[in-house]
Formats: structure tokens, sequence, C-alpha cells
């Protein structure tokens, strides 16, 4: 048998086990998957799996169950979503799966081929199971984690976008710059209905190919960053004025001093507008309620709705989503 056919049969077999392990809602305890994970590469020290190659001998825990461990695997194979930092392993739940785990790969069809293959056939072997690991996880973990936060809409609103940044800005990578694009595409596209207002992927906006900005609305590019640089500023904003269209630059509040300092230094200041994202969202949803509570919770929920629509129109990770408050 080949290593692709080897750990086809591993995977359908894993694939029927992980069939019983699903709650009512059919979603499968992530647990589960990293025990998984691990005991691949656990195969590599000894197979069939024993015991004593897989669990602690003190604690009686899985080997290298753990956040970090996961994460590297999962980084492996191409995933780099911040995943659960204890990933399971004080789970008193992980021996049991784990010796489930190792008898249904030490009884599978597969196991006498893998045997028998030579040491590079089963690190492929290995990769394809593992690889099919990290895809189920994706799948029951990643791509269900909307974006959390507590939101009060009796409060200023620009606090909640503040919420919300901060709460993409744990989640770690280019999340907390998504999440800005996406408000402010959100934003417009309620504040300017009649108008197209562009939306593009986080990743296609950032390479900004030949655009002015972010958006453009009449005659303003608009440019949405977390981390403004001397490159959008120096540059981008120089070559929007150059070509006659005004600049408008919106960061973080945390980050405006910095963005206008970096603007004198350009000697663009007086041309180049740095206006937080928290108030130019927040702001502008108040003015559309005309002020009022109740049409401000509506206008924050819609503003929600939209930023969804919008980031399940063009981003690939369903995690960039926002989960909606009960209070809204």
């Amino acid at each position: 048998m080949t290593p692709k056919e080897i750990a086809d049969v591993f995977i359908e077999e894993v694939r029927a086990w992980y069939a019983t392990k699903r709650n009512p809602r059919g979603i499968i305890n992530t647990n589960a998957i990293s025990v998984g994970i691990v005991m691949i590469d656990h195969m590599a020290t000894s197979f069939p799996l024993s015991a004593s190659t897989y669990i602690t001998a003190r604690q009686g825990q899985v080997k290298d169950l753990g956040g970090r461990t996961i994460r590297e695997i999962l980084a492996r194979h191409g995933e780099r979503r911040p995943f659960r930092s204890e990933a399971g392993r004080t789970s008193r739940g992980s021996v049991p799966l784990a010796h489930e785990f190792a008898n249904l790969l030490n009884r599978s069809e597969a196991a006498g081929s893998y045997l028998s293959a030579d040491v590079s056939d089963q690190g492929l072997v290995r990769d394809r199971l593992q690889g099919w690991l990290v895809h189920l996880l994706r799948d029951q973990y990643f791509n269900l984690q909307r974006i959390e936060a507590e939101l009060d809409h009796r409060k200023p609103v620009k606090f909640a976008i503040n919420t919300l940044l901060q709460a993409a800005r744990e989640r770690g990578g280019t999340t907390a710059g998504a999440v800005a694009q996406h408000l402010v595409g959100a934003k417009l596209s309620l504040r300017f209905p009649d108008q197209a207002i562009s939306n593009e992927s986080y990743t296609t906006a950032d390479q900004q190919t030949d655009r002015v900005g972010d958006f453009r609305i009449g005659d303003t590019a608009i440019h949405v960053t977390m981390s403004p640089g001397w490159n959008l500023i120096s540059n981008k904003c120089t070559a929007n004025l150059r070509a006659g269209l005004r600049s408008l630059v919106l960061v973080p509040e945390d980050r405006t001093f910095g963005a206008r300092q970096v603007v004198d230094t350009a000697d663009i200041g007086g041309r180049v507008a740095v206006i937080s994202i928290e108030d130019f969202v927040g702001t502008n949803v108040e003015e559309m309620a005309d002020f009022a509570e109740d049409a401000i919770r509506d206008g924050l929920r819609d503003l929600l709705n939209r930023y969804n629509e919008r980031v399940q129109a063009v981003e690939s990770d369903p995690s960039l989503q926002i989960a909606i408050p009960d209070n809204l």
C-alpha cells in the first residue's frame, strides 16, 4: 500500500470513531481532537502504541497534550489561530480518550502496512492523518469561534467599538486589523446606502494593490490601520494628496497621538486627518440613531449584522464574525 492508501484507511476508521464523540448538537469535543493530534506524533516514537509511550509516569496525563505542543503541530499544518492554552491537558477524560485512540490505531487494518513501511513513508502517513485531524479541529472549533464581547448600548458606542477591537487584539495575528477594516466598511455601507462601498478580504486590502485606500468616499481616500507607520502616511497619504484626493487615516484611539506625530514628521500635517476608529464608527451610529437610546441599540445591532454579512462575503475565516449579544 502507498502512504496515501495507508493513511486513508486510518482516516476512515478514525472518522468513524469521532462520529461517536459528537454532542447532541453534532459538535465534537475539541479535547478528543487534541488527544488524537498528539497521539499521531507518538506514533513516531513507538508503534504499536503502548501506554508507557503516551502516558506520563508521575502525573498520569497524556504526554505532550498541552497548548504549546498543539499550537506547534497546528502551525506545521498551516493553522495559526489562537487555541485554548491548556488544550485538554488537565481534563480527566483525556487519558481514556488516549487509550481508545491507541487501541483504534493498533488494531487498524492499516497497522501492519504502516509497520512494514520505511521511515520516510511512515512520516508521510502520519502527516496526512494529522493533517486530517487539524482540518477537523478547524471545522469543529476555529470556524465556530465568533468574536465575543460584552457591549452596552447605554454607553457611548465608541466604547463598544473599543471593546470589540480589544477582543480582536486578544486573538492575535491579523484579527484586529480585519475587524477594524470591516467595522469601518459596515459603518460606511449603512451611512451611504446608495453608494457601492468596496468590500475586500483583509489580506487583499493589506496588499493595497493599486487602490487609493481601503475605501474611497467622494474625493476622500480612507485608510484603516491598527499600526500607523511611515509607509502608509508618508507614501500612500502623500500619493493621495498628489492625486488631488483628501486623505483620512483611521487608527485605534490609543494610536492617534503617534499617528499624528508621523503625519507631522512627513510634513503633511494639516492636510491629512487622523481620527480614531472608535469615534469614526461610534459617533456615526449615534448620529444615524438621532442619539436616542433605543435607536442606538438597534443601530449597533444593525452595524454588527452588516459587519457579519460583509465578512461572510469575502473572508475565508468564519471566526472573524462577531457574536451578537442578547442585550442587542
